[in-house]
């Protein structure tokens, strides 16, 4: 087995095309060579890996590549750009990433997801497992997603395939993939689902990870001070009047100024008596240009602040502390700034969560900046996404209008690409969570099982099935890990028995 961390390497080329040479000979001269490729019927017959008994051709994998390239544009684009520098007219396959390029990342990425899926389906079809089919809303939900990624890109589907996997991949392709996924992704979930988690179980995790779970409120006020730099005079010249004539004398100037925030903070502390005190205080202490910021008491003021940073922050680790009360006082000198800090409370926050189904149909409001031709353009799809999540909700109606019914319209009708492949569910999320509108909507205290309402946000217009609520937050956050804990320990017993074979000529074939 070839190590599955760095891409093809270019020099099995000359093995590749002389297996390649063999196999075009064997349909009847150069010309069918080109044919095969472009059908993808070469893609089809070659392997490109091998997980366990289960091979991998060419095709499919480069459907797993593709996907997750285009998972990797669509979720971190602007980053890739803005500090990575990557040109996204141009294929990563070749640009610098690391060591390496954002290729030898994308075919680890997909090495591995191919690894994960086919070990799974193999663990499936093992145990008896049933295997998806057309009606699975799972493998229902698989070929949406291109569908919705197709409309995203304003694209029609085979042109969509055809850019996105290239002429050589067909729609069948991408369906023997989906059932495969599909299969993978049902017995991943039902066996999460049957990983015994008790309450105490839950209690102990908890405890185990407060600073995960746990907030914090506060208030702080900052007094900055100015580090002070030596720098020599150039050749020929002098020093500005005041400035140091060392590093020394700058270290003591800093330490001066250093010592002066520290005096005002201390004197602060000394006249803090109450919240409100602070508030006042921090407006007396403020300099005259920000004096007016403290009219607002909130100015001072830290809600829900996390405290997994610990470790690294002092603000934090003073809050974590145990034996931590109302009340408690400190300064922190954070290497520019001394900084009061008022200690309010820590808790661990009960968020309620639910669990809905949804339908989008996506339409966005005109940027201000917009040409009256833009916004012309944009009422005109606001008013079409209104009458067609209009006509979709009388469709539901009109039938059994039942969740799984209303499931059924999400894969074939949402825009959403994030909760399509789940027939539109988002299920356990935590209030607040969600945009405003379709938050406040699932988080309305007379809500209940089956109801349903067209919600216009930010997005568009949600087409929404309540179907209930669930633990806090952080129980489901706790269930969840324990459950994978589970299932981990599961995978990594199974998984060294389906190993990854790559097959050079196969891989290079994909592209």
């Amino acid at each position: 087995m070839e190590n599955t961390n760095n891409a093809p390497k270019k020099s099995g080329n000359l093995v590749r095309n002389v297996i390649i040479g063999i196999l075009v000979a064997a349909f009847v001269g150069v010309g069918a060579f080109g044919l095969l490729s472009k059908t993808g019927i070469l893609m089809d017959k070659l392997t490109a890996l091998e997980v366990g008994d289960m091979k991998v051709s060419a095709t499919e994998y480069r459907i797993f590549y593709n996907q997750a390239e285009m998972d990797l544009i669509n979720q971190y684009g602007s980053t890739l750009v803005m500090y990575y520098g990557v040109d996204l007219g141009q294929p990563l396959e070749v640009q610098p990433y690391g060591d390496g390029t954002w290729g030898d990342y994308l075919h680890s990425s997909a090495k591995q997801n191919v690894q994960a899926v086919y070990s799974l389906y193999q663990e499936a079809v093992k145990n008896g497992y049933p295997i998806a089919d057309e009606n699975d809303v799972t493998y229902r939900g698989e070929m949406a997603l291109h569908r919705t990624t197709a409309d995203s890109y304003d694209m029609d589907l085979d042109k969509y395939i055809d850019n996105v996997f290239g002429k050589a991949v067909s729609y069948e392709a991408l369906e023997k993939v989906a059932v495969i996924k599909a299969t993978a992704t049902n017995y991943y979930n039902d066996y999460l689902a049957g990983v015994e988690v008790s309450d105490s179980d839950i209690d102990n995790y908890y405890e185990e990870n407060k600073l995960v779970f746990d907030k914090v409120d506060y208030r702080y006020f900052s007094i900055p001070y100015e580090t002070v730099k030596y720098e020599a005079p150039a050749e020929g010249e002098e020093l500005e009047e005041g400035a140091p004539t060392s590093e020394e004398v700058a270290k003591f100037m800093t330490e001066e100024n250093r010592a002066a925030a520290q005096a005002k903070a201390d004197e602060f502390i000394s006249r803090i008596t109450n919240e409100a005190s602070f508030n006042k205080l921090a407006k007396e202490y403020a300099d005259e240009d920000n004096k007016e910021r403290f009219d607002d008491p909130d100015a001072t003021l830290i809600t829900e602040g996390d405290l997994s940073g610990a470790e690294t922050s002092d603000t934090t680790a003073w809050c974590a502390e145990d034996g931590r009360k109302s009340g408690d006082t400190t300064t922190i000198d954070n290497g520019y700034t001394i900084t009061v800090l008022y200690f309010i409370d820590r808790y661990l926050p009960e968020k309620d969560t639910a669990t809905v189904r949804h339908i989008l149909i996506s339409a966005a409001e005109a940027a201000e900046d917009a040409t009256d031709e833009e916004k012309a353009e944009a009422e005109e799809a606001i008013a079409a996404a209104k009458t067609e999540i209009e006509e979709i909700y009388a469709e539901w109606q009109a039938g059994e209008k039942t969740e799984e019914s209303f499931a059924s319209l999400a894969i074939d009708r949402s825009s959403d690409g994030g909760s399509v492949t789940t027939g539109g569910m988002y299920d356990d999320f935590a209030q607040g969570t969600m945009v405003e509108e379709f938050d406040a909507w699932c988080f309305d205290p007379s809500r209940e099982y089956g109801d349903t309402e067209i919600v216009k946000t930010e997005y568009g217009y949600h087409l929404i099935y309540y179907v209930g609520e669930g633990e806090p937050s952080w129980k489901v956050q706790s269930r969840e890990a324990l459950q994978y804990a589970g299932y981990e320990e599961y995978y990594n017993e199974f998984t060294g028995t389906y190993t990854l074979t790559e097959h050079e000529y196969g891989l290079g074939l994909a592209y």
